[in-house]
């Protein structure tokens, strides 16, 4: 019978603790075991201190089926947890002899001289079912107690990723009957979590009498609506409830809905620009090319972006975008007047069919002037004309750069739909 395993994500190493390193290892996790099936209790960050791991995999191991260990693993002294694991599980180190053959053909294979250090990968405890690293020479390790697994891998992102794609979660899934999860998400744009709730209370509860939950997930400009059911529904069923709730909810919540999956804006604007043959230019200033980066990741993006520049000090938008001065002398540079101009600019020099164009003070100052610190004016050039936006945000740079982003993409978006 299929039933919900509880994992939960255990991460060692100071250099997580003191910001030194990101911690995306409990991140990719928790996104994977989802996929199978699995729920995460917990994700933890804890040092290099054999007390606080023992403590911790103390916890786990009472409270759920799967704990996840990552990081600790090398062949350097502050590699603890292998050590530490035997002496939790009172065992001892013996040698695989495949790592150990593995390990040297990892370093002849680059020319590499092998070190006295490097033997050690091959050390594991003799109650552990061996994880091949396929990627590295830390090796991973499988331990089961009492119907628990311990599963301890390396902290290096590809080579933890690689071992639970290729190895891991296979075995999980053959060691037990998961149950399917399914997850669809609804993008949003422009507006806040409050907001959105408000719009959608009166069928809430209609949702959660489906047996299907609906979570709110805001970032700066966006509310991803993520709706899921935990069990053992099919998924056909499940899709037919799911498409008449996500009906309901784009009627209720009207443009703001940009995408029935999740997906970013600049993806919906690249698929807009294809399915209608349109080119698209942009001019940014106080984004600082951040559009542009986001266009040009998208694989392809050359069949509608013509190109874009960066004219940040107000010379450039004269000498390069040959904006008449009179536009630059007698309005502010962060206005609607000079968004226009800068929009119809840069759509004239790189002919093509919209352009996008962004002034404004990302803050923290705004070179003295009335215009308030966190204005963003923002100009979009179509084949019908030009029109701009004017948007007030607060003081964080980095913030209002990525809102600023959003809202011109979403301007080009609602541009094109309503044509």
């Amino acid at each position: 019978m299929k039933k919900n395993i509880l994992v939960d994500i255990i991460c060692i190493g100071d250099e997580l603790l003191i910001g030194q390193t990101i911690n995306t290892n409990a991140a990719w996790i928790g996104r994977e075991v989802n996929k199978w099936g699995m729920k995460v209790r917990r994700a933890i960050s804890i040092g290099d201190d054999p007390k606080q791991i023992q403590s911790e995999m103390t916890e786990s191991l009472q409270k759920v089926s799967i704990i996840f260990i990552t990081g600790g693993l090398g062949p350097t002294k502050d590699d603890i947890t292998k050590k530490t694991i035997c002496e939790f599980f009172d065992d001892h180190l013996i040698e695989d002899t495949a790592t150990t053959q593995r390990v040297k053909d990892f370093f002849q294979s680059r020319n590499l001289p092998m070190l006295e250090v490097n033997f050690l990968q091959a050390m594991v405890p003799s109650q552990c079912d061996v994880i091949p690293n396929n990627k590295g020479t830390a090796t991973g390790m499988w331990i089961e107690k009492e119907g628990n697994i311990l599963v301890s891998m390396p902290g290096v992102p590809y080579e933890m990723e690689a071992m639970m794609t290729e190895t891991i979660l296979p075995k999980i899934s053959q060691r037990f009957e998961l149950p399917t999860i399914f997850h669809h998400t609804i993008m949003t744009i422009g507006v806040g979590e409050s907001f959105i709730a408000q719009q959608l209370s009166n069928i809430e509860e209609e949702i959660a009498a489906a047996g299907i939950a609906l979570a709110y997930l805001p970032s700066p400009g966006l509310v991803k609506l993520r709706l899921s059911s935990y069990g053992h529904v099919d998924g056909n069923s499940f899709y037919t409830v799911v498409k008449q709730f996500s009906e309901k909810i784009e009627t209720l919540l009207g443009d703001i809905v940009y995408a029935q999956s999740d997906i970013s804006i600049q993806q919906v604007v690249a698929q807009l620009m294809r399915e209608n043959q349109y080119t698209m230019s942009i001019a940014e200033s106080c984004t600082g090319g951040t559009i542009q980066s986001w266009i040009t990741a998208i694989e392809g993006a050359s069949d509608f972006f013509k190109g874009g520049i960066t004219p940040y000090h107000k010379e450039l938008k004269h000498s390069i975008l040959q904006i008449d001065p009179e536009i630059l002398d007698s309005h502010p540079i962060v206005s609607e007047p000079v968004a226009q101009a800068m929009a119809l600019a840069v759509q004239r020099l790189f002919k093509s069919d919209f352009a996008l164009a962004t002034t404004g003070y990302a803050g923290p100052g705004n070179d003295n002037t009335d215009v308030p610190v966190g204005t963003i004016c923002i100009g979009l050039a179509t084949p019908a004309g030009v029109f701009s936006k004017s948007i007030q945000l607060g003081k964080n740079r980095e913030r209002n750069i990525r809102m600023a982003s959003l809202h011109a993409l979403n301007l080009l978006r609602m541009s094109i739909l309503n044509k």
